[in-house]
């Protein structure tokens, strides 16, 4: 598209416009934020495991004991 808008712009049909995208490589600050976040994503979601899994025991003690 740049190309093409240039092309026009100078009026040059022989004009050529090239880019190149490089990813640059992760920073360490980076790394170790991954890192951090992916125990921290596992204690999250083992919490709210271990919540449920006492909420439906105690729900079931009180349905039992009402019933």
């Amino acid at each position: 598209m740049y190309e093409s808008i240039l092309k026009v712009a100078t009026d040059d049909p022989e004009f050529e416009f090239k880019t190149r995208s490089t990813p640059y490589p992760l920073t360490e600050e980076i790394t170790k934020r991954v890192k951090v976040s992916d125990a921290g994503q596992i204690i999250f979601f083992s919490a709210i495991a271990y919540s449920i899994v006492i909420t439906v025991t105690c729900s079931y003690l009180v349905v039992e004991r009402v019933s």
